[in-house]
């Protein structure tokens, strides 16, 4: 009787409205469904499950023929997020007429810095170094710009020099010259560091719902994890319609029929009473 009128609820209610409401969650249901009969198989593994939730998060992101996905936008990250880092041993000597170039690229970059590390190994302190230009090539939708900062100054160990490009390149190259003083060559070190951008989940991909539970599936790939999703996916098309756990059971029942294939009386005793209990519940 409840899920009928859950079914005449579900019926009455305006196209417009379902479209809205409910495409994310049907979209999440289709899906759990195909995990679920793939889990039901006896052969599926844990790593069976985290690779149809890649796969299927892949195409709910929609691939782009260029590279990249339709849904996929990026952003700074909030605190420290992947740097490409760029080490030089300088050699150059400051006194004289040459410079040591050195250069570092890198794609989705927002901003390159000049780095004299407090070290130059774990037990080794670093010495100061000379930094005459830092230059950074970038382009941003296609514009190519590029910013200069003369620092023609000693740096320190532990400090540094930043560029803020002003948004997230498609792909930037920074160059800087530097020297150091003649008792400390190649034992200077100066660094360029381009921090990029990280990947997010555009939020107005009506897929994000689906998105979301397939990477919770994929921290926890198991049968009550996904039996959870499901019940929650079908309660919110069908409020007050009970939602059976099959993957749980199923895995109890095999669990029991392991049980009463041993040798030891002990484990047949609990795989009877694990067969009964897993049987009441489908009452």
């Amino acid at each position: 009787m409840k899920r009928a009128l859950a079914v005449l609820l579900f019926l009455a209610t305006p196209a417009s409205a379902f479209q809205e409401d409910c495409s994310s969650t049907l979209t999440q249901l289709g899906t759990l469904y195909e995990l679920r009969t793939l889990m039901s198989k006896s052969y599926a593994s844990s790593y069976d499950v985290q690779r149809f939730a890649d796969r299927r998060i892949d195409e709910l992101r929609e691939p782009l023929p260029e590279g990249g996905h339709r849904w996929i936008r990026w952003v700074r990250p909030y605190g420290t997020g992947p740097t490409i880092k760029r080490e030089h041993s300088v050699v150059a000597v400051q006194s004289g007429r040459d410079r040591d170039r050195v250069e570092a690229a890198g794609a989705r970059v927002y901003e390159a810095s000049v780095v004299v590390p407090r070290k130059r190994s774990l037990l080794r302190e670093n010495n100061p170094v000379w930094v005459g230009t830092a230059e950074v090539t970038y382009e941003i939708d296609g514009r190519r710009t590029t910013k200069q900062e003369v620092i023609d100054q000693w740096m320190n160990p532990g400090t540094s020099r930043t560029i803020d490009l002003g948004g997230i390149a498609d792909r930037a190259t920074a160059v800087v010259d530097s020297a150091t003083q003649q008792r400390h060559v190649k034992q200077a070190l100066v660094e360029i560091h381009l921090r990029q951008a990280v990947a997010e989940d555009d939020p107005a991909n009506p897929a994000l719902p689906a998105i979301q539970m397939l990477q919770r599936v994929r921290e926890s790939p198991d049968a009550v994890t996904v039996d959870a999703e499901i019940a929650a996916a079908e309660a919110s098309v069908f409020p007050g319609a009970g939602s059976l756990p099959f993957l749980t059971i199923l895995q109890d029942l095999r669990q029991a029929d392991e049980l009463m294939r041993s040798s030891k009386p002990e484990d047949q005793e609990a795989g009877n009473e694990l067969l009964k209990e897993t049987l009441r519940r489908l009452r």
